[in-house]
């Protein structure tokens, strides 16, 4: 029986990726990678948060001090140093990231202004939200593609 359950558990660790991925191809929103780091940016409505599970552990938020979402910040993730992200919240105010466990501080640039989360820590099975937040004043807010609007 034991043989049987090691097989069997064996079998299922092998093809857990390749569910993952085939999971990933069902999403709204296209899937990106940078250095073999998937994400994905979304919006916040009602239709979207429901057909749009967090399905990696980060979720960075990015809005005014007010409560105004954001999107278009350019992200950096460092780890020890070294980049091992790059990415941008182009399809709404929140990006989702599949980082490893580990430690890491964030950048967001948004309208030439820094925000930074230092010291976030990944652990395995949890998720984590980090918001980043700008001054109403020190961001343009609206249609940023088409200002006419």
């Amino acid at each position: 029986m034991k043989k049987i359950l090691g097989v069997v558990l064996a079998a299922i660790i092998i093809v857990m990726p390749g569910w993952a991925k085939a999971a990933d191809a069902d999403l709204p929103v296209p899937i990106q990678e940078y250095k073999n780091i998937r994400y994905y940016s979304m919006g916040v409505s009602t239709e979207e948060r429901r057909t749009l599970p967090q399905l990696y552990p980060l979720k960075l938020i990015f809005a005014t001090d007010q409560g105004h979402m954001l999107c278009d910040a350019d992200v950096t993730v460092s780890a020890g140093g070294k980049t091992v992200f790059r990415g941008r919240s182009e399809n709404g105010p929140w990006l989702i990231i599949d980082l490893p466990p580990g430690g890491y501080d964030i950048e967001a640039v948004l309208d030439g202004k820094t925000r930074t989360a230092k010291g976030v820590v990944i652990t395995a099975g949890k998720k984590r939200t980090i918001n980043l937040r700008w001054k109403t004043t020190e961001v343009r807010m609206g249609l940023k593609d088409n200002p006419e609007k």
